[in-house]
């Protein structure tokens, strides 16, 4: 990393199982996760902006990571200088950054990511998305071509002063299968997500709360043309594209209760932990590259019976590399040692990293 965040320059080597990454709140370990969900997404999880990924008082960054899986070594270099931002893998210039997402398997967990469960549908989509992008690039073309066909015909309904409905059913006819592969998608992925989440939770909670995941569309109940000549009314009267597959959500209920009213903080953070486990165990069988587990200050507001299942649960997936964050040592130390789980350790001071025996 160069010139990343608060770091100016610092090289981070990590074991094939499980690492830890700890250090007082503030000294730069998130940062270290935040570059290689950059390497594998093209992006920061954090900042929408790349800008806000600068060093103070410098004006570029670079970031380079080197991966090995089972069919391929690669070596991703990213350079953001004056609006720019260039992507090199094994050498190459990559032209377009979906080219390279899919390339490398990543599942982040984040303390802020609770407003998956208790924040707008537009997050729970962003999970759907983000898990099947990974795993099928059609669909992050066909995605991205809905979302273009959406903004035009928003835009459209914004600048006409009496929209064409011709105009509009020629868009609404070409978003039509964009939107039915997507729907058909996500549906096959909450069918299979939903076994795993719920033997994820129940190894984490010991079997105390029951708990589900249930894919909400309209297009359960109608094609997708159908529902664009349903709202067509709705949406010339408020200029906005009213329903569609940019309207879904996930709903998530705790004792057929849902979580974001019902649940306490140390429910929703163990919904959150088994929802993306359930997300990397999909993407270990859809994906030739294993994910790479990113779990940041998880254990925060976990009680120790369920940070001890949490990690007997991480225990069973050996085969892959977990990078985990926290800003004790001693406590997790204990805890791994109980579940005969050796760990690499590396320990934050000063946006300086050391390794730590």
């Amino acid at each position: 990393m160069t010139n990343f965040k608060n770091y100016s320059s610092q090289q981070v080597h990590f074991h094939s199982g499980l690492n830890l990454i700890f250090g007082v709140n503030g000294s730069g370990k998130t940062n270290i996760l935040d570059a290689i969900h950059y390497l594998a997404l093209t992006k920061s999880h954090f900042v929408p902006q790349d800008r806000m990924s600068v060093k103070y008082d410098t004006d570029f960054f670079r970031i380079e990571g080197k991966f090995i899986s089972h069919t391929e070594k690669l070596k991703v270099i990213i350079k953001y200088q004056s609006s720019q931002k260039k992507i090199e893998v094994n050498d190459k210039l990559i032209g377009k950054q979906g080219d390279h997402i899919g390339a490398i398997g990543i599942v982040f967990i984040a303390p802020d990511d609770l407003d998956i469960i208790d924040g707008l549908s537009a997050l729970r989509r962003k999970y759907m998305d983000t898990s099947l992008s990974q795993s099928d690039h059609e669909y992050l073309m066909q995605l991205s071509v809905y979302k273009k066909l959406l903004d035009q015909r928003n835009s459209y309904f914004k600048q006409a002063e009496a929209p064409d409905t011709v105009y509009i059913q020629v868009l609404n006819e070409k978003m039509a299968p964009c939107a039915k592969y997507i729907y058909q998608k996500r549906k096959i992925f909450c069918e299979e997500l939903v076994p795993k989440f719920t033997q994820y939770y129940a190894d984490i909670s010991d079997q105390k709360e029951k708990v589900n995941i249930r894919y909400s569309t309209d297009l359960d109940r109608c094609s997708f043309l159908e529902l664009m000549q349903e709202s067509e009314k709705v949406d010339l009267r408020h200029r906005i594209t009213s329903k569609g597959i940019h309207r879904d959500d996930l709903i998530f209920t705790i004792h057929d209760h849902e979580a974001r009213y019902t649940a306490s903080q140390g429910q929703k953070k163990t919904f959150l932990v088994g929802l993306f486990l359930a997300q990397a165990d999909y993407l270990y069988h859809t994906m030739q590259s294993e994910p790479i587990l990113l779990l940041d200050d998880v254990f925060d507001k976990l009680d120790q019976e369920r940070m001890k299942h949490l990690l007997a649960a991480l225990h069973s997936e050996k085969q892959r590399q977990i990078i985990l964050t926290d800003t004790s040592k001693d406590r997790l130390a204990a805890i791994f040692q109980s579940v005969s789980r050796s760990a690499h350790y590396l320990e934050v001071k000063n946006a300086s990293v050391l390794e730590i025996d």
